[in-house]
């Protein structure tokens, strides 16, 4: 078992399954992840949503996913950390296109080398966990190519590497990147700076035939299959039990015994009651 841990939702609609019925009596929301543009700023249904759980709230900040690398942190920082302040947020995540390196084509940038966006990503994080004053943790991208053979983690460790950064590990899009990029399952390294892993992203993803191959590619709406579950207490196991560790369940809105569902998996592959 691990140190204390929050289960927490990322809200992308307003809803409220997640404060009544079956979810609200059979587990504990510990915080709401939003996906916020600093501009238009958190509307009230996310407000009234960790009012009902009464719990904490994390964001997303989507502002990255519009700006060029170039262009850098973007005139958008101070309203961002002006929400922080405002609304007690815990941590931003992201695993937006402020990292890529290269040109903009279609919905993604397209990094040419994993190597070279690293530092980039590093010098981002720094400077936007310093100018809000919490922690951002860097989250892997799902991906469906690359070039040359890159290793998620060695780009992992060294993006993250800097005070004020963590690592927010999605194990679906772990299991898109290697089996798109690698053509194999993954496999969690054992020399790897895991207590840097402050959240853990739980979500589905659906398959589809490409030009001869399977790719696994991002969908919410899809279930989390078991084998999350099992990198998760791999994960667990690897970190140890000191540090707190975020849960953020990426569920679409759906009828409340989903979330229960899921939350039961986590607690079974945590091996004791969260």
């Amino acid at each position: 078992m691990t140190g204390a841990v929050r289960i927490g939702v990322a809200v992308e609609a307003a809803c409220d399954q997640y404060t009544q019925g079956e979810a609200a009596g059979g587990w504990t929301t510990g915080f709401v992840e939003y996906g916020v543009h600093a501009a238009t700023g958190i509307p009230d249904w996310v407000i009234d949503t960790r009012r009902a759980l009464g719990c904490g709230l994390t964001l997303h900040p989507l502002d990255m996913n519009m700006a060029q690398p170039e262009q850098g942190t973007g005139p958008w920082l101070e309203s961002l950390a002006a929400l922080v302040r405002e609304h007690e947020v815990s941590a931003l995540i992201s695993d937006a296109g402020f990292w890529y390196h290269g040109r903009r084509e279609g919905t993604w940038f397209r990094p040419p080398d994993m190597n070279v966006a690293a530092p980039r990503c590093r010098e981002s994080a720094t400077a936007i966990a310093a100018a809000c004053g919490i922690p951002f943790r860097v989250e892997n991208p799902p991906l469906e190519w690359l070039p040359d053979a890159p290793s998620l983690w060695s780009f992992l460790d060294e993006a993250s590497d800097a005070e004020g950064v963590q690592i927010c590990l999605d194990l679906s899009h772990v299991l898109q990147f290697e089996r798109n990029v690698h053509g194999r399952s993954p496999v969690l390294p054992r020399s790897f700076p895991w207590e840097r892993v402050a959240e853990i992203h739980l979500a589905g993803y659906v398959k589809a035939e490409f030009g001869g191959r399977t790719m696994y590619l991002d969908q919410h709406l899809a279930d989390i299959p078991p084998e999350e579950f099992r990198l998760l207490a791999e994960v667990v196991e690897l970190r140890g039990p000191e540090s707190p560790l975020d849960i953020c369940l990426e569920m679409e809105p759906r009828e409340p015994g989903a979330f229960v569902s899921a939350v039961d998996n986590i607690r079974t592959a945590l091996g004791a009651a969260v």
